[in-house]
């Protein structure tokens, strides 16, 4: 699970090295790719009966339209700001989250929960420092991370809702088919900007994406789920590391706090109890 945590955390350095294709086109080749080598790795190994469809279409159709959005705008984020701004405010997640589930899932109010709403929303003040705010690239980029956020977390709680129906495999196969529809008559770049970015297209498709995705539920077959949730914070430290290493960005003191914010945040959401 750790791995598949690091592998996450590289799409955004792979995402930021494709150039002259929108953050639209670059989720479409992402997903095209990775359907196909997840069909046929499914198809070889006898097990494409496992992704078939069964009961609660309409909500595997949400999480799928959800995903979209969420990969989307967490690429605008990564393309108009950084991969840095953008994990951060992604991570926001967890904590949107614990405010919607009464509502949504039905779930208790926690006072753990609260106070890590208050906690991670200063963070994002923080990185968004609105003092400077104005129409500019940054600015977009902050406002389509705060989106990938919010957007995420409603998918968090479709995936959450449909998991007795549809394993990991069957909502990642389905979610693929889906983006490729919608994304197809807005996604599809020249046949040039392809194939000069198809090495980072691959890889793209298949660590962060395939293998990622095969890692984290063997994974999760064999640690609890609340580890799971703690793990799962190694993606955005790991980005950010990274982004830093390989992408040379720079990160200022507010956006480090603010981070920092909304990891702790999110950490105390993954940590509590169901009494709390």
């Amino acid at each position: 699970m750790i791995a598949a945590c690091i592998l996450w955390s590289l799409a955004g350095i792979f995402g930021k090295m494709i150039i002259g294709m929108s953050a639209q086109g670059i989720i479409f080749y992402r997903v095209t790719l990775a359907f196909i080598i997840l069909f046929i790795v499914l198809y070889a190994s006898g097990n494409l009966d496992k992704v078939r469809l069964k009961g609660r279409k309409k909500y595997l159709i949400l999480f799928s339209l959800l995903q979209v959005v969420t990969m989307v705008a967490y690429f605008i984020s990564i393309l108009k700001a950084s991969v840095s701004v953008a994990v951060l405010l992604l991570y926001t997640a967890p904590v949107y989250v614990t405010l919607l589930s009464p509502f949504i899932l039905k779930e208790s109010f926690t006072k753990i929960g609260m106070i890590a709403l208050v906690i991670s929303t200063s963070g994002i003040i923080l990185i968004a420092d609105p003092g400077k705010l104005e129409l500019s690239g940054l600015s977009t980029g902050i406002v389509a991370g705060i989106l990938s956020g919010v957007s995420y977390a409603f998918q968090i709680m479709t995936s959450k809702y449909i998991s007795t129906t549809y394993s990991g495999y069957a909502q990642a196969f389905w979610s693929f088919l889906i983006a490729i529809i919608i994304l197809l008559p807005i996604g599809v770049a020249p046949v040039e900007v392809v194939t000069g970015n198809i090495s980072y297209l691959l890889l793209l498709a298949i660590f962060p994406t395939i293998l990622a995705v095969s890692l984290y539920f063997n994974g999760l077959n064999k640690v609890r789920a609340r580890s799971a949730s703690i793990l799962g914070l190694i993606e955005p430290v790991s980005a950010v590391l990274l982004a830093v290493l390989i992408l040379h960005e720079e990160i200022t003191a507010l956006e480090f706090a603010g981070g920092a914010l909304i990891l702790a945040g999110a950490a105390l959401v993954t940590k509590e109890r169901p009494d709390e």
